[in-house]
């Protein structure tokens, strides 16, 4: 089955190439979205595809990759961010995903977010992985992510942010299941200056978002933001509600 590869953008020049490179052989079209680069993004971009998006920025990253993925003419997206990498081993084993199950609508994947500072929640070391991408870090934080999925209109990404495609697949009474493979994210390169810098916007489109969807996991992603910035006292008063909405949250502390 074809793949549509799916990329929004916004000034990556270094990470770019290196991102399509390692992807470029699965993909049967490549997609970019850029959201107003102001450096070499685009001018990479289009050493890889002819398809390049200018797509004005709103806030919301559902709405960015909703108009990437409208793009696609292949039977199944693959979405990734231009930070994130697949391993080789892993890459056919994603060809032949879409040419298993025909009731599976979507496949999920864990998204490895290295680091250099030990984390607290879903923390892993890197000591005696057997991916050489985690080698050079001393580890990893871990989340599911639905990244490929089939090009069927009924299939959107929902949320500002940390969106995703799970409830429009679940809406249409579609099949996710779960690989195990990793998406490697190296956003840890970018460093510091640039990742507090996004913590701190992150932190503002959650606040909207909480106020649009108040559910305790989004209360709960914005205690995560608000504690990478040593935030820790509002970051209980999110925490609190979070709880008051859903005891379960208490456990992960």
């Amino acid at each position: 089955m074809s793949i549509s590869l799916c990329i929004i953008t916004k000034n990556e020049e270094k990470r770019l190439e290196n991102c399509l490179n390692n992807v470029k052989n699965i993909a049967d079209e490549i997609i970019i979205a850029d959201t107003g680069s102001e450096d070499r993004t685009k001018e990479i971009a289009k050493k890889f595809t002819d398809k390049v998006y200018d797509f004005e920025w709103k806030d919301d990253f559902s709405e960015a990759r909703n108009f990437s993925i409208k793009k696609a003419t292949k039977e199944w997206i693959l979405v990734l961010d231009p930070d994130e990498t697949i391993s080789n081993k892993d890459l056919m084993k994603i060809k032949k995903l879409t040419k298993e199950d025909k009731e599976i609508m979507g496949y999920s994947f864990i998204q490895r977010t290295y680091s250099n500072t030990r984390g607290k929640l879903k923390w892993n070391y890197s000591k005696n992985d057997f991916y050489n991408e985690s080698k050079p870090f001393l580890g990893w934080t871990y989340k599911g992510i639905t990244r490929l999925f089939r090009n069927d209109k009924r299939i959107r990404f929902i949320y500002p942010i940390h969106e995703t495609v799970i409830e429009s697949i679940k809406n249409i009474n579609g099949k996710i299941k779960q690989t195990n493979m990793p998406i490697h994210h190296f956003e840890i390169l970018k460093g510091k200056n640039f990742i507090d810098k996004k913590s701190k916007y992150y932190i503002k489109l959650l606040k909207n978002k909480t106020k649009l969807y108040p559910k305790a996991k989004f209360y709960f992603e914005l205690v995560l933001e608000l504690k990478n910035l040593n935030k820790h006292k509002e970051a209980k008063k999110y925490f609190d509600k979070s709880i008051e909405l859903n005891p379960y949250y208490k456990k992960l502390t």
